[in-house]
């Protein structure tokens, strides 16, 4: 099958960094796998020529053009901003509190980890690791000191560095995709960022259950040192999540999730 895979940002163009552009690459790597001749597309690109016989179109608000050169297409809505607007049929969303927002009835289809890539290993960990490409909780380098790790902050990373990095980590502080690449390492992960142009900083407390929502950090709090220090020490207690990746986010069965809702 020809399969053409349309995101805001294009998943091997200039800006390959945020979680649909990685969801992108995952979900791509899997189909062709597979057997599927697959394409990827963004706004700044040229159209793609010919057709196609199935289209995966994320952040529907930029890349509506995206539906007219498939034969059939569903849509996946990953947030709440105004480009994941999503269109009026054939919608899948990457988690209830986003299916909530837009007033949906679709299918919750979520976010695509590949297992294999993402995989523990047993060495000597030592950092507490900041995983995104955003600024902001300038506080974590004292946090980590106070802790005895060593802080760092991974960003724009190629995902085979930032892996190594991860591995490396006692804990990881991390939302959305970067937050399940660390737990499918195996590694404590803190669900807490800070987004400078819209809702500031963000905690939530309940790592799994974070995952109805996202894993945005949109609990209800707002990271202060002392609360990310204490949600650092309960996630060391509780240790690694891989099984809840492989239960809800293997790419695999994802995959399979999104070829039936067509």
């Amino acid at each position: 099958m020809k399969i053409l895979l349309a995101a805001k940002h294009a998943p091997h163009g200039p800006r390959p960094i945020g979680g649909v552009q990685s969801w992108c690459r995952t979900v791509e790597a899997e189909l062709v796998r597979r057997g599927h001749d697959v394409r990827t597309w963004g706004p700044g690109q040229p159209p793609p020529l010919g057709g196609h016989d199935l289209g995966i179109i994320a952040n529907a608000g930029d890349t509506a053009r995206a539906y007219d050169w498939c034969r059939k297409s569903i849509t996946i809505c990953h947030g709440i901003i105004p480009a994941e607007t999503p269109p009026g049929n054939n919608v899948a969303f990457t988690s209830e509190e986003v299916r909530a927002r837009w007033a949906g009835d679709g299918p919750i289809i979520r976010q695509p980890i590949d297992l294999e890539f993402w995989t523990p290993v047993r060495i000597r960990r030592k950092f507490l690791t900041r995983f995104s490409y955003r600024g902001g909780l300038n506080f974590l380098p004292v946090l980590a000191k106070s802790l005895g790790m060593i802080p760092q902050h991974v960003r724009n990373s190629s995902a085979e560095d930032a892996r190594k990095i991860v591995r490396e980590s006692a804990c990881v502080i991390a939302t959305g995709r970067a937050a399940l690449e660390a737990m499918a390492c195996g590694v404590p992960v803190v669900i807490c960022d800070h987004r400078s142009s819209y809702q500031q900083p963000l905690l939530d407390l309940d790592t799994t259950g974070a995952m109805e929502r996202n894993y945005s950090g949109r609990g209800g709090i707002k990271p202060s040192m002392d609360r990310v220090k204490d949600a650092v020490k309960t996630a060391m207690k509780m240790g690694s999540l891989r099984a809840h990746i492989e239960q809800f986010h293997d790419v695999k069965n994802v995959t399979d999730q999104l070829l039936e809702a067509i």
